[in-house]
């Protein structure tokens, strides 16, 4: 037979086996991949045809993920990796996110960088240059969750940066195929908060035991909020700067608390979360806690003046939905009351991929307890602030930590301070 002849017999063979339309051939492709989300990128030259093989909870996940479609080979897999990486990862793989501190990193402080090393435990202190110059030999440049005084200090340092932001969003949308301001429909939000619906309630347990808010408000909180934002488009994006399902900017993702993955929809509602719970003790009431969160104004739309400002239609929003599903107690009927049907299934929550295994207090903010009196004058260190006072504390805590003593001995006792402010 001729060679030529020979090699495209071969090819063509090769092709439709790579390709087949038989359930079984991709069945036992599935059976023996690594993950759900490696074999969607391992085979993304068959989607059309393991598509039609998959069940249908993988299809609820497939289409979530990709929405709204149309994209290149590279976007395609970049969202795979997106949504089965943790936190460093993500950070490392897409370092444009960490624009920020790559560009200012320089703005840190002699002073700044000796406490940061002070933290770390070196025991003398490195030169800026050489420091850096070691960060980059050892790929940690990008290490978000080791650097994240510097990032913190370096924000501080040189302020808000439009331009940065403006690169994160234009990086983003040529990495995730993003659709800058398109936001998702009512099937995508049914898709997304069935595909989710663990992760939802999972925080929303824990968000209960932290407020005074029921274990079903709490979640129907966290879902109306979503629903506001993005309407589940989990690669939505704003050209100011938001991005995910819950359009949270910069700062919630790499500023308040651990710095996590944009596009993880767990860590972005925890990041919600504690927020809310941070405003809810201040304001008490969850009307005042969503109109904070979304403004930063604990009294702002309260009185129903301002009824066309953004904020207080959001605000508007919010209650409207709220009291709409005053009388719905299971999470079918939520989603079917926001979107006219619900995905919302066993075989779905029990769907094998990847599941963000930290909590609310993983990702709390760092503070420090500020001691008065003689309070735990056995355990008392000497912390020091960044202006050079000496005070007394428990060393670097979370906050929920911080919460829990000024609750049981007072806050005329226990005082708080942000990390920010403090070098050790």
């Amino acid at each position: 037979m001729n060679n030529k002849i020979l090699l495209l017999l071969i090819l063509t063979i090769n092709i439709y086996a790579e390709c087949s339309s038989s359930y079984r051939f991709w069945a036992n492709k599935l059976a023996h991949s690594k993950s759900l989300e490696q074999f969607f990128i391992d085979n993304y030259s068959c989607k059309k045809e393991f598509y039609k093989s998959l069940n249908s909870s993988q299809k609820i996940y497939f289409d979530t993920v990709l929405y709204p479609y149309r994209l290149t080979k590279k976007q395609y897999i970049n969202r795979w990796l997106a949504i089965a990486y943790d936190d460093k990862s993500f950070f490392k793989k897409f370092k444009f996110f960490n624009n920020y501190f790559t560009t200012h990193k320089n703005n840190i402080t002699t002073h700044q960088l000796h406490c940061f090393q002070k933290q770390r435990g070196f025991r003398d202190h490195v030169d800026i240059e050489i420091f850096y110059k070691e960060l980059v030999q050892r790929g940690m440049l990008n290490d978000v969750s080791y650097l994240y005084p510097l990032i913190r200090w370096s924000y501080q340092n040189s302020g808000i940066d439009m331009r940065l932001s403006a690169k994160r969003v234009e990086a983003g949308e040529k990495a995730f195929g993003i659709k800058r301001g398109k936001i998702g429909n009512n099937n995508q939000f049914a898709r997304y908060i069935a595909l989710f619906d663990r992760e939802y309630s999972k925080v929303a347990r824990e968000l209960s035991k932290k407020t005074t808010i029921s274990k079903l408000d709490a979640y129907k909180l966290l879902v109306i909020l979503t629903y506001l934002e993005s309407r589940g488009n989990i690669f939505a994006t704003s050209s100011t700067g938001a991005f995910g399902a819950l359009q949270l900017t910069i700062h919630y993702y790499m500023m308040y608390g651990e710095p996590n993955n944009p596009f993880n929809p767990k860590s972005s509602i925890i990041k919600l979360a504690n927020k809310f719970i941070y405003y809810n003790r201040i304001g008490k009431s969850l009307d005042a806690s969503v109109i904070a969160y979304k403004s930063g104004s604990l009294t702002k739309c309260q009185d129903e003046v301002n009824s066309r400002d953004v904020d207080c239609r959001y605000y508007s929003d919010f209650k409207r939905y709220m009291y709409g599903m005053e009388g719905l107690s299971s999470h079918s009927e939520i989603s079917k009351y926001l979107t006219g049907k619900s995905y919302i299934s066993k075989e779905l929550n029990s769907l094998k991929r990847y599941i963000n295994p930290n909590g609310l207090k993983y990702y709390e903010p760092y503070q420090y307890a500020v001691l008065k009196d003689s309070i735990f004058k056995n355990r008392a260190i000497n912390s020091l602030y960044m202006s050079g006072e000496v005070f007394k504390s428990l060393g670097k805590m979370k906050r929920s930590d911080i919460y829990y003593l000024q609750d049981r001995y007072g806050a005329n006792r226990v005082g708080v301070v942000s990390d920010k402010k403090v070098c050790y």
